[in-house]
């Protein structure tokens, strides 16, 4: 059986394809079905080009940060969409940001609904694509090892039914040609584990199949790493904190981006919180607490309170279901996380980040340390107002 060509392109294509679909809907919409009287249209064509390139720019960092181009296959059609549309929503932001800033005009409002409304349906159509064209070529999988590791995976990744085509492992494979095996058979990807020392990776390479360790399998398919698998072999292969400065630097304009619109668009949400907070239990509004930050240097994080003054005077405690010490118009900001809000401002400066793993206070550390011995790796990344795991929650469900 021939090995299928997959149509999984990675995340710089998708990326690249997506800014072509945000700029040229910007250009069609301004060219084609605007009035004479678009502040867009009074502009020669360069500028033109580059505003219809800058809207397509802001459309992947906010795209980038909901996570629209998380590769997750469990995700319904109703939320790719709605994704799209927030993504190419919060894009016009910086759009018409940068032609009041440049041109102290705005864009219309009607143009700015049809640019986002074909931005939008225009990302989703080739999302909806590439995921039809996945589903209808699964990756034929084949791990050489058993036992309770293989039981994991398998149910880890069960809601992967129709991506993954696993394929049954057995002591003569090794014995025998394995690459001839796959190459019959149209395998895909191999996983080893430690006990596969037998197994002709070389062979395997050199034939186009794909090997993988298992951390490296799960991480990719299950976008996550289970604790057993992480130990010092593991973390030594990590270079975070050498990343590329040019990745660094993008990621930061990105935070600063989506902190400023956030502030400015919740800024009444706040205004209303403040004086909700103030009538329910006094002064203080804000609520400040040390946290640890990017390599274990604390910093004073910034919420809207929630609870009773004075509600830790007995030291440092974990939330817990139905704490009587929440307020009554706490509970709705605790659910709603609008408390969250203020942590922009730590963002803003430099302390945080949009996305990156939650803070935890240092005197609670310990105790977290105690049962996930390599919990401190996560203060090679700053900490932020969301993480990974909330995110792939949010977009799961």
């Amino acid at each position: 059986m021939n090995r299928k060509e997959h149509w999984r392109l990675n995340k710089f294509t998708k990326l690249v394809v997506c800014q072509f679909l945000a700029t040229g809907s910007c250009l069609l919409v301004i060219l084609f079905y605007s009035p004479l009287s678009e502040t867009l249209l009074q502009v020669n064509r360069e500028r033109l080009v580059l505003y219809s390139m800058l809207y397509g720019l802001s459309c992947l960092l906010a795209g980038e940060v909901i996570g629209l181009f998380v590769n997750n296959y469990r995700e319904l059609l109703w939320k790719r969409l709605v994704l799209s549309f927030a993504s190419t929503t919060l894009g016009s932001l910086g759009l018409i940001l940068a032609v009041w800033t440049i041109e102290f005009e705005f864009v219309g409002r009607l143009a700015i609904f049809k640019i986002v409304a074909t931005a939008s349906l225009a990302v989703f159509l080739f999302l909806n694509f590439l995921s039809g064209l996945n589903r209808r070529n699964p990756w034929r999988v084949l791990p050489v090892f058993k036992g309770s590791t293989l039981s994991k995976i398998k149910h880890e990744l069960s809601t992967y039914a129709d991506q993954i085509d696993w394929f049954e492992y057995n002591d003569d494979l090794l014995k025998g040609d394995l690459v001839a095996f796959t190459k019959a058979e149209g395998i895909d990807i191999v996983i080893v584990d430690d006990g596969s020392k037998g197994t002709d990776v070389m062979g395997l390479l050199s034939s186009g199949v794909r090997v993988m360790g298992v951390a490296a399998f799960w991480e990719t398919f299950g976008q996550k790493i289970p604790h057993a698998e992480i130990d010092r072999s593991w973390l030594t292969k990590l270079d975070l904190r050498q990343r590329d400065p040019l990745v660094r630097r993008i990621k930061r304009l990105t935070d600063l981006f989506v902190s400023f619109s956030a502030l400015i668009l919740t800024l009444p949400i706040l205004l209303f919180c403040c004086v909700a907070i103030a009538v329910d239990s006094g002064f203080p509004i804000f609520f400040k607490q040390t946290r640890s930050g990017f390599l274990g240097r604390p910093y004073v994080l910034y919420k809207l309170r929630t609870m009773k003054r004075n509600s830790e005077s007995e030291g440092a405690q974990w939330a817990k279901d139905k704490d009587k010490r929440i307020t009554i118009v706490g509970r709705f900001l605790r659910k709603t996380r609008i408390d969250e809000i203020p942590q922009f401002w730590n963002v803003i400066k430099g302390e945080m980040s949009v996305v990156g793993p939650r803070p935890e206070r240092p005197e609670l550390e310990e105790k977290i340390v105690s049962k996930l011995p390599y919990w401190k790796c996560r203060y090679l990344l700053k900490p932020g107002i969301t993480g990974w795991a909330q995110i792939k929650v949010s977009i799961c469900i």
